[in-house]
């Protein structure tokens, strides 16, 4: 694109971002290695990230939030939330732009794959809470998940168990995961849900304290709806502003796999 451009502004932004690179072997070798090493630590940054901001729930001592799952229940939380909204841009993106040779259906399929194995970890992670509260004999913790099922904001977390453990589990049958009208509509469920998740988890564990004096409803005030309507305006402009000036697809990527793809669909052909 650098080399492509025309107009000096146009150049020298793509001059820039493009960072000298000559496509030499050096510039390849250098480049394989870098992203060896960064996904490697990819791994464990995510599971560091998840695990530390659970961890300032977890440590609390408000019923609903002191609990040890948080950790691997928020790491799979990100993971099924993150292939849920990838799916939601993916699936637009690959219509509107022909992106239907490099975007197959199996792709979108073993994706579908991953939100029923996290799907699935999620609901046994809500099942795990309410059985830890039981099990712990602690009655305030006993009465703030019986709260959230039974309490004023009962309508949220069965939202919340709808969307987040129910829906994902329709992608057991073949020709659900490999439709891409009903992997749209599941992946919008599915970030309705994780959303609602956190509002389960901040607004219903905090509206009923250890002091009835403290207890109250939450409604939110326009400057917060605002705040979150223009976070999401803010992130759709960016991504839309994205696609349109960059490679929507990391050319380097669907090059190293381009000679192997064509080699298997020779031997496939001769078959």
């Amino acid at each position: 694109m650098r080399d492509k451009a025309t107009g000096k502004i146009r150049k020298a932004i793509y001059g820039f971002l493009s960072f000298g690179w000559t496509g030499s072997a050096r510039h390849w070798s250098r480049h394989e290695t870098i992203s060896l090493i960064l996904a490697g630590l990819a791994a464990p940054l995510v599971l560091s990230v998840h695990t530390i901001v659970s961890f300032d729930f977890a440590t609390s001592v408000i019923p609903g939030w002191h609990t040890t799952i948080f950790p691997p229940y928020f790491v799979s939380g990100a993971v099924f939330s993150g292939f849920a909204m990838v799916l939601t841009l993916l699936i637009v993106a690959r219509k509107a732009l022909n992106l239907e040779d490099y975007i197959t259906v199996g792709h979108i399929e073993n994706m579908n794959k991953v939100i029923i194995i996290t799907g699935s970890i999620v609901g046994i992670a809500y099942i795990t809470e309410f059985f830890m509260a039981w099990y712990s004999g602690v009655e305030y913790e006993q009465y703030a998940f019986i709260n959230r099922a039974t309490g004023p904001y009962a309508w949220a977390y069965w939202i919340m168990m709808t969307c987040n453990v129910i829906t994902p589990q329709l992608f057991w049958f073949k020709k659900i995961r490999t439709n891409l009208v009903a992997t749209f509509i599941i992946s919008i469920f599915v970030n309705i849900g994780m959303w609602f998740e956190r509002f389960v988890i901040v607004v219903t564990s905090l509206h009923r304290d250890y002091l009835p004096s403290s207890w109250s409803m939450y409604k939110p005030s326009m400057v917060e709806v605002g705040l979150y309507v223009g976070t999401l305006g803010v992130f759709f402009t960016l991504f839309l502003l994205f696609i349109r000036a960059f490679p929507v697809i990391a050319i380097a990527e669907v090059k190293s796999v381009l000679k192997s793809s064509g080699d298997n669909k020779k031997d496939v052909h001769h078959e």
